[in-house]
């Protein structure tokens, strides 16, 4: 089963990097509109322990982006929600629960060599930064209507993520997001997250910009 599982990525990337996934401890901050997909995506692609963050539960507004949930899970925790249904996807997988909010202070497991914030406000954004251990790659992803972006940082060595944004600020209110958008920025992260495990990060100290309105890429070194 899981040779046939795998056998069209198989032909993509190989043995070894397939085995890099199955050693890699991969966390994921937030499970909304970008973590419901790159959760799903990883577990797929059979990278061997998931740490899921969230404190939120499912709310009518979120299914039109957030792929993982169903109606069905309305009003239920998002992340043993998450948890359970990505066990079914991947029953190989590895999946540790980390309840509560991203705040300074929050530890993430020693493990982890790469986090994917899919995180959706900045103040929890640089709490988490300051919570990696040197060398711990992040992968930033944002998306606020027809836009979006994606990022590699490594701590210790890259800038800062709360100096490159300090100048953001959080919109008032909900931000407008398309299921189609959250689906292409999370899956630009995912590639993201398989170079990093690969150790060739296409994204390190490197912005990309997706202009879903009038497809446009652009890149802003940072």
């Amino acid at each position: 089963m899981t040779d046939e599982r795998y056998l069209r990525q198989l032909l993509c990337w190989g043995a070894t990097n397939q085995q890099r996934l199955a050693d890699a401890a991969v966390l994921v901050a937030g499970l909304g509109g970008l973590g419901a997909t790159v959760s799903q995506l990883l577990a797929r692609a059979g990278v061997g322990t998931l740490y899921l963050v969230d404190d939120g539960k499912l709310d009518p507004p979120d299914l039109n982006r957030q792929l993982l949930y169903s109606e069905v899970d309305l009003g239920k925790p998002k992340l043993e929600t998450a948890a359970t249904k990505l066990c079914r996807i991947n029953s190989t997988l590895r999946i540790v629960t980390l309840p509560g909010r991203i705040v300074p202070g929050f530890q993430i497991p020693s493990e982890v060599t790469v986090v994917a914030d899919c995180l959706d406000n900045y103040a929890s954004r640089f709490a988490l930064e300051t919570c990696l251990s040197p060398g711990t790659f992040l992968v930033h992803g944002g998306i606020e209507g027809d836009q979006g972006q994606v990022l590699t940082l490594k701590k210790g060595t890259s800038r800062p993520f709360v100096e490159i944004f300090s100048g953001s600020l959080q919109p008032p209110g909900p931000i407008g997001v398309t299921g189609a958008g959250a689906t292409v920025l999370a899956g630009l992260m995912v590639n993201e997250l398989y170079s990093v495990l690969f150790g060739e990060p296409k994204l390190l100290d490197r912005c990309l910009v997706v202009g879903l309105g009038d497809l446009h890429v652009s890149f802003l070194e940072v």
